[in-house]
C-alpha cells in the first residue's frame, strides 16, 4: 500500500511542479515584456516582477492543485494504473486523503505565502515608491503604526495621530494634531473624537479640546468645544494612502488590528473580509485539489485530452472567481458577513465534492 501511496503521490506533485512553472513562465515573459515597453531598466522590471510573485502566487497555487489532480489523474487512467490501483483493493477514501493532505500542505504553504510573503512585498513596495517620491510631505505612508495602535505621521507644521480613516465618510477617527515652532517647541494641541472634511484643506473636528501656548511659561489656554475647524494639509486622498498600510501587515497585526476596530464603533467589514481571504484562498487550494478527485469513480473511462483538462480548469477558475468577488462585493456593501463574503465559494465547492463522494460511493457498492 505504501507503493500504491507513493506513485499516486509522485504522480499528483510532478504535476503540480509542471503547473507551477507553466504559469509562471507565462507571467514571467508577460512581465518581462510589459517592462520593456515601458522602458525600464532590467532593475526595475527584476524588483517589480519578485515584489508581484507573493500576490502572483496567491491567485495560481489553487489553479496549480487543480491541474495537478486533473492531471495526475488522467495520466493513471492513460496507462491503466488508476484500475489496477482500485482492483487490487485501494479505496476511494485512501485516495481523497491522499490528495487532501496534499492540498493541505500547499494551502499552508498558501497561508505562509499570503499571510508574511506578501505582506513584505508590500512593505518593500512602499519604501521604494517613497525613494521615488517627490512630495513626501502629505503622503501618509510614511506613517508608522505605534504601540497604541495609533497611526503617525509627520506634515510641515505637526505630528499627528489617528485610529481609523473613514473613506466613506471622509472622516478621521481619535484624531490628535501636535503643532510645533520654529524652534521646534510644542505650542499648541489638539484632540478629537473624530474630524469631518468640509473643504479647501478645513476639517471639522467634533468633541475637540485644545490646548494652546504651551511653549509660554504661563498655563496653558485650554477650548473644550463640540466643533473646531481645522485647517490641515492633508486632504481624504491624502488619508485612503492609510488603507495601503493595511496590506504591509502581517496576518497576526492583521487580525489585532481588525479586533482593536470591532471593539470599537468602526465599521470593521472591509478589513475583516482582507483578512478572511487570505484563509479563504489558502482552503481554496483544497477544494480546488479535491474537485477532480470523482473520475476515480468512472476508472474505465479513457483519458481526457489536454485540452479538455484546460477547458475544465478555465470553466471551474471562471466561476469560482466570479462567485467569490460577488460574494466579497455584497460583503464590502454589507449585505452579507464577511465570513460569508469570504468562505461561501471554498466552502461550496467543498460541500459539492463532498455531495460527489457519497454518491458514487452508493453507487459502487
Amino acid at each position: 500500500m505504501y507503493l500504491l501511496s507513493r506513485l499516486i503521490l509522485k504522480e499528483w506533485f510532478k504535476s503540480l511542479v509542471g503547473a507551477l512553472i507553466i504559469l509562471f513562465l507565462l507571467v514571467t515573459i508577460g512581465d518581462i515584456i510589459n517592462g520593456f515597453m515601458r522602458n525600464y531598466d532590467m532593475r526595475t522590471i527584476f524588483l517589480q516582477y519578485l515584489l508581484k510573485l507573493p500576490e502572483l502566487a496567491g491567485k495560481m497555487l489553487p489553479v496549480c492543485t487543480l491541474l495537478a489532480s486533473l492531471f495526475a489523474f488522467n495520466r493513471l487512467k492513460a496507462h491503466s494504473e488508476l484500475m489496477g490501483l482500485l482492483a487490487g483493493g485501494y479505496s476511494s477514501l485512501k485516495i481523497y486523503s491522499i490528495i487532501f493532505f496534499s492540498s493541505l500542505f500547499i494551502a499552508s504553504i498558501q497561508y505562509i505565502n499570503l499571510g508574511y510573503l506578501q505582506p513584505l512585498a508590500n512593505k518593500i513596495k512602499r519604501q521604494e515608491f517613497e525613494k521615488s517620491r517627490k512630495n513626501e510631505s502629505r503622503y501618509l505612508a510614511r506613517s508608522k503604526t505605534g504601540d497604541a495602535g495609533l497611526n503617525w505621521y509627520k506634515s510641515p507644521r505637526y505630528f499627528a495621530s489617528f485610529n481609523f480613516f473613514d473613506e466613506k465618510r471622509n472622516q478621521i477617527r481619535d484624531i490628535s494634531l501636535y503643532f510645533y515652532n520654529e524652534d521646534n517647541k510644542l505650542y499648541r494641541y489638539i484632540t478629537a473624537k473624530h474630524a469631518t472634511y468640509l473643504q479647501n484643506g478645513l476639517w471639522n473636528f467634533f468633541m475637540a479640546m485644545e490646548y494652546n501656548s504651551l511653549d509660554d511659561k504661563n498655563f496653558p489656554v485650554i477650548n473644550i468645544g463640540e466643533k473646531l475647524i481645522v485647517e490641515l494639509s492633508e486632504v481624504p486622498e491624502d488619508f485612503q494612502q492609510f488603507k495601503s498600510d493595511i496590506t504591509t501587515l502581517y496576518i497576526g497585526s492583521l487580525y489585532s488590528f481588525v479586533q482593536k476596530l470591532k471593539k470599537s464603533d468602526i465599521n470593521s467589514t472591509e478589513y475583516e473580509i482582507l483578512f478572511l481571504d487570505k484563509l479563504s484562498l489558502a482552503l481554496a487550494c483544497i477544494s480546488f485539489g479535491l474537485f477532480p478527485v470523482a473520475g476515480i469513480f468512472k476508472p474505465n473511462r479513457r483519458s481526457q485530452s489536454m485540452g479538455i483538462n484546460i477547458v475544465i480548469t478555465l470553466v471551474f477558475t471562471i466561476c469560482f472567481w466570479v462567485l467569490q468577488s460577488g460574494a466579497q462585493s455584497l460583503g464590502n456593501s454589507n449585505k452579507i458577513p464577511p465570513l460569508m463574503a469570504t468562505m461561501s465559494a471554498p466552502i461550496l465547492v467543498l460541500f459539492y465534492v463532498f455531495y460527489l463522494y457519497r454518491k458514487n460511493k452508493k453507487l459502487s457498492n
